[in-house]
């Protein structure tokens, strides 16, 4: 340990060269001098004796016992003195003289008097303002995965050689909200900073500077693919557009599926592929009553529901047998989100060779392409006659008859709704069944109330749906806990201070919807499954203080809100009024869980469903 030392030559004794070059304790004190310095020194005392110049011995006594008091200076003082005293043994008067004065400015350095230390210590220090200046915190201060590779980022921790699985990227992101805090900072390609967040108010603050084109990432295979097709796509498709294109697309190919009269037209055809579909299931029931792999199942519900409103034709997936094509079709739709996945959250190797997962979105996307584009082109030769279920027919006619679209648009629009519907459809039912089972007393709750509203044999109606307070209570819960959609991306227009760091406009932010909203200081008991909690009478009976029904998001936020969401939501409502009416639900064990772009339930998910007398 560095020490500072102190030197204190009595008044009555001046400290000249003299008196140094008489004293020899000074060298022993440093420890710099060699042998030849010391004999050196020793000869020029002998002289000084000689001729009279010496001092008295009290005097270089005094002296010898000031210097030896001198504690032991750090390495580099220690060499500069041994230099100096090397300069004094070689005999050179004029070398002396530059000696002393350069060892005189080494010791007014060194060993301040304590009287000048303790005026410094005393004075008034500067203004904090100027002592304590604060930095400005960056993006590149948010703590997050290390290291961070050159060109690559942080990509490489969902490969081989990284700590987490692409096919678990939830629990990755649940894993580094814990180490690192509500604000994580990952690097993609080009070490561009991408930041999640899990801190509400973050997430407020970013949804409220939203304009009223907002800008979200692009899934970047989905528009690289796109155009090198022009001869197929005349733009990336209204998911992945930005700014007036994305304006321009959203308002003539959505007031279809998104107009209350239309999907409310779209009801009674609803109910009758519900009806279908649990037909499906008794008749895949073993006898006891399981319903294996249900989730693909699911899927199958999915795919037929949104063709059924966006094609306005019955595909037939909800048969006992289903054709080779519409087992395709479902196949195709699956292995493209997995490609968008790899490609979007992996190594950008696919941009310069063609992998595996590149091949693969190209097989999908051209197979369902080609199956759609045929039912597209039948439809403009056939006119209103294709639309089999007449309420829908202005879903898909109004997509057809766009005014100022490009007929490539219009097909790509088809391919984004029907590819959206299957997998968030299919993924939710899945989801909001498994919920009910694990929760015997919500399921009996909702039994009682549907069994009132909607009695055996009886269709679903609007007005039914209306009444049915706990049913969406039950829904809302089920998107809480266990959503589709785990997060909510976007890219910052302005600069934003988010958690005390400033992020710049033009950076890539994770809205994490789904692990704020299981955060005890945003809902109270947030693990546990309470859907009275989304009913306002009875979430202040039970105390239910915290409550932020701003993370529930779902379908988006703001104008770039997922158009199907009335049509999503109606076919969870129909759907789960029949199976609750009909069935006693139950599962055994855990749902296991894999991220593909969507959340979905991974491995075979039997039911047992049981029919109620």
């Amino acid at each position: 340990m560095q020490r500072t030392v102190r030197c204190e030559w009595p008044e009555n004794v001046p400290c000249t060269l003299g008196t140094w070059r008489a004293c020899g304790q000074w060298r022993k004190s440093y420890g710099s001098v060699d042998a030849a310095s010391a004999n050196g020194a020793a000869r020029r005392g002998e002289a000084a004796a000689g001729g009279g110049a010496a001092r008295s011995e009290p005097q270089c006594a005094a002296n010898s016992a000031r210097a030896s008091s001198i504690l032991h200076l750090p390495r580099p003082q220690r060499r500069m003195l041994g230099a100096l005293s090397a300069v004094l043994s070689a005999g050179s008067e004029a070398l002396e003289r530059l000696a002393f004065l350069l060892a005189a400015l080494f010791l007014a350095v060194e060993f301040l008097p304590a009287a000048f230390k303790s005026l410094v210590h005393r004075a008034k220090p500067f203004p904090r303002v100027l002592q304590e200046v604060p930095r400005r915190r960056t993006v590149k201060d948010i703590p997050g995965p290390w290291p961070s590779l050159p060109v690559l980022g942080t990509s490489w921790i969902t490969t081989k050689f990284g700590p987490y699985s692409m096919s678990q990227l939830h629990r990755a992101y649940q894993d580094m909200f814990e180490r690192y805090g509500d604000i994580v900072r990952e690097e993609a390609v080009w070490k561009h900073p991408v930041v999640s967040l899990r801190n509400r108010a973050d997430i407020e603050k970013v949804l409220r500077s939203q304009s009223r084109a907002p800008l979200r990432p692009p899934t970047e295979i989905v528009s690289t693919y796109r155009r090198s097709r022009p001869d197929r796509y005349a733009s990336v498709g209204i998911v992945n557009e930005q700014g007036e294109k994305w304006q321009h697309l959203r308002r003539v190919l959505t007031p279809g599926i998104t107009s209350g009269r239309v999907v409310g037209r779209f009801l009674p055809e609803l109910d009758a592929v519900t009806d279908e579909f649990l037909a499906l299931l008794r008749g895949r029931r073993d006898p006891r009553g399981t319903v294996a792999a249900f989730d693909e199942l699911a899927m199958r519900m999915g795919l037929e529901s949104a063709c059924t409103l966006v094609l306005g034709k019955r595909m037939g997936f909800l048969e006992a047998t289903v054709d080779g094509v519409a087992k395709q079709l479902a196949d195709a739709v699956n292995g493209h989100f997995r490609a968008s996945r790899d490609t979007f959250f992996g190594l950008p190797f696919w941009k310069i060779l063609p992998t595996r997962a590149y091949s693969l979105f190209v097989e999908c996307e051209e197979h369902y392409y080609d199956v759609i584009s045929g039912l597209v082109e039948a439809a403009l030769r056939e006119e209103e006659s294709t639309c089999e279920v007449e309420p829908v027919r202005s879903v898909f006619m109004s997509i057809l008859h766009a005014p100022d679209l490009d007929l490539r648009d219009k097909k790509a629009a088809v391919i984004d709704f029907i590819a959206a519907g299957i997998t968030t459809l299919g993924s939710s039912l899945t989801f909001l069944l498994y919920n009910l089972a694990k929760n015997p007393s919500v399921q009996s709750r909702l039994h009682e109330e549907i069994s009132v509203l909607v009695p055996h044999g009886a269709p679903v109606t609007s007005e039914n749906l209306r009444n049915a307070k706990y049913l969406r209570a039950v829904i809302s819960e089920s998107f809480r806990v266990l959503p589709a959609a785990i997060c909510l991306a976007r890219i910052l227009e302005n600069e934003l201070e988010l958690s005390g760091y400033s992020l710049p406009a033009g950076c890539v932010v994770l809205c994490h919807t789904w692990l704020a909203g299981l955060e005890e200081k945003n809902f109270t008991k947030a693990k546990e499954f309470h859907p009275e909690r989304w009913i306002p009478e009875e979430r202040e009976k039970l105390c239910f203080t915290n409550h932020s029904p701003e993370l529930l998001i779902p379908f988006g936020s703001g104008t770039r809100i997922c158009p199907g969401k009335r049509f999503t939501e109606m076919v969870l409502e129909v759907f789960l009024a029949k199976v609750a009416r009909d069935f006693h639900l139950t599962f055994k064990g855990e749902l296991n869980l894999k991220f593909e772009f969507l959340l979905n339930p991974s491995g075979p998910v039997d039911f047992v469903f049981q029919e109620r007398q």
